[in-house]
């Protein structure tokens, strides 16, 4: 009975070839772990969408906050001007009679107003305006740092704020 019947002899076909190359690769790769161990890790585009969305978050939170820092350094300014303001006015009481229009550096030294406050919160230096022996106003010359337009800020007798 060692004899074999030609017919039932099995051929390789296309078909048996493939699914013995499937079975043979699948050996090689590793064993899963299951359904819980692929649900473990994120895929890039996961973790992409999570950065847009900080992303997006700190573009609002940049849009919300900044506006009030820009009110903030304004606020501040305003309050800086006044204090020189009430500073200049007061020298004229301890300086000798026709001695000018106080400038900074006069209010420095006579201990009224100290160093850092001699400029705004952008960095430009306070304008200190005299008729006289009366100081009219101190401006700030603003976020541009440019004076004589909309974003001044100063303070005299007859205009509190602008």
């Amino acid at each position: 009975m060692d004899e074999r019947n030609p017919q039932c002899e099995r051929r390789p076909t296309p078909l048996r070839v493939l699914r013995r190359a499937f079975r043979r690769l699948r050996r090689l790769l590793p064993c899963r772990r299951g359904a819980r161990a692929a649900q473990r890790g994120m895929t890039l585009i996961e973790i992409m969408v999570v950065i847009a969305i900080i992303g997006l978050l700190m573009g609002a939170v940049a849009f919300l906050v900044v506006p009030r820092f820009t009110k903030a350094k304004e606020g501040t300014a305003k309050i800086l001007v006044e204090k020189v303001y009430n500073a200049a006015a007061e020298y004229y009481t301890i300086a000798p009679p026709g001695g000018g229009c106080p400038t900074l550096e006069d209010l420095v030294r006579e201990d009224l107003i100290k160093e850092e406050q001699t400029k705004d919160q952008w960095g430009h230096p306070l304008e200190i305006r005299c008729s006289g022996d009366v100081v009219e106003s101190v401006t700030s010359a603003g976020k541009d740092g440019q004076m004589g337009n909309d974003d001044d800020i100063t303070f005299s007798e007859t205009h509190k704020e602008r």
